[in-house]
C-alpha cells in the first residue's frame, strides 16, 4: 500500500493553467500479468483519440511501478521526437519542454488522435512519477521505414520495440499503440508489430469500452467520431480479463475493459492553419 500511496502522491499535475489531478487507481486483474516471470512487453491496443485510455494506461504504469518493476513506456510516436519526449521527463523548465514537444511536426499536424491532449497529460503525469521512480523512461517506437510493402511499418515498429527492450534489459516495456499493431495474428495478410517480439515474453490487451466518441482520422475525415471498440458485454466492469474470446477484434491475450464510454480528446497543439484536408472533410460531413 505504501508504494501505491507513492504513486498517488506523485501524479498531481497542472495543465494549461487548469488544475487536474490524475490519481492512480489499481486496475482489477492486473496482478495476473505481473505474475508471469518471463514477461517483457505488455501491449495495450487502443482506439486513438480518447481521454479514457491514456488515463487507464497511466494506472497500469503505476501498478507495475508499485509492484517493484522497472518500467519503460513505449509510445506510438515518431522516433524523431525522442529528444523532445526526454525533455518532458527531464527538463527543469517544464513549460519550455512542452512547447518544444508541441512544435514537433507530429504534434503540429497530428490529427489522428495520437497527439491528443490526453496523450500530453499522460506524458506530464509520467514526468511527475519520475520524481519517485527515476528509472522510469519513455521511448518512441514509430521508426521511419522505406517502400510501400504491406506491413513495412509494423515490421520496423516491431524491431524498434526489440531495441527498446535490449537497451533496458531489466525493464518491463509497457506499450501504448493502436489496437491493430498489438494483435498476435495477421489481420491484413502481414505480421503486426507485436508478432516480431518473442511469443513467451509478450502480452497483448485490447481496450474495450461502452461506445462514446474518440478523435480519430476515419474515412478520410479527422475529428470526434461516434463509436468505439464496444465490449461484447456492455455491462462488463473496469478491469483486465485474460480471455482471448472476449476481444471484439483480432487475436490478443485478453481485454482491458474501461467500463465507461469514450470521450474525445482533441489535438494538444490545436488545429493547424490552414486546416488539413481531413479536418475540412470532417467538418463538411458533420454539417
Amino acid at each position: 500500500m505504501k508504494k501505491w500511496m507513492q504513486c498517488l502522491l506523485a501524479v498531481g499535475l497542472v495543465l494549461n493553467g487548469a488544475s487536474a489531478m490524475a490519481a492512480c487507481s489499481p486496475i482489477p486483474g492486473a496482478e495476473q500479468a505481473w505474475s508471469k516471470p518471463a514477461l517483457r512487453w505488455v501491449f495495450v491496443g487502443e482506439l486513438h483519440g480518447s481521454n479514457e485510455t491514456p488515463e487507464e494506461f497511466l494506472n497500469l504504469v503505476c501498478d507495475a511501478l508499485a509492484r517493484g518493476r522497472q518500467v519503460t513506456v513505449a509510445l506510438e510516436r515518431p522516433t524523431s521526437e525522442q529528444a523532445a519526449l526526454d525533455g518532458i521527463l527531464n527538463a527543469t523548465d517544464s513549460p519550455a519542454a512542452t512547447r518544444r514537444l508541441l512544435s514537433e511536426p507530429g504534434w503540429v499536424n497530428g490529427m489522428d488522435g495520437r497527439a491528443s491532449e490526453a496523450m500530453l497529460r499522460l506524458l506530464i503525469a509520467l514526468r511527475a512519477l519520475r520524481r519517485s521512480y527515476p528509472d522510469l523512461a519513455v521511448a518512441a517506437f514509430d521508426a521511419p521505414y522505406s517502400g510501400n510493402a504491406p506491413g513495412a511499418r509494423d515490421e520496423v515498429m516491431g524491431h524498434a520495440l526489440l531495441a527498446v527492450g535490449s537497451a533496458a534489459p531489466k525493464n518491463l516495456i509497457l506499450v501504448l499503440t493502436g489496437n491493430i499493431h498489438a494483435m498476435q495474428a495477421p489481420v491484413f495478410g502481414y505480421d503486426l508489430a507485436a508478432m516480431f517480439l518473442p511469443a513467451g515474453q509478450r502480452l497483448s490487451l485490447e481496450v474495450t469500452d461502452r461506445g462514446g466518441e474518440s478523435w480519430t482520422d476515419n474515412v478520410g475525415g479527422c475529428g470526434a467520431w461516434k463509436g468505439g471498440i464496444r465490449d461484447k458485454d456492455i455491462t462488463r466492469p473496469r478491469g483486465i480479463f485474460f480471455d482471448p474470446s472476449l476481444a471484439p477484434y483480432g487475436k490478443v491475450d485478453g481485454i482491458l475493459s474501461l467500463g465507461v464510454p469514450l470521450t474525445a480528446s482533441a489535438p494538444a497543439a490545436g488545429e493547424p492553419s490552414p486546416l488539413p484536408a481531413c479536418r475540412i472533410k470532417f467538418l463538411q460531413q458533420k454539417h
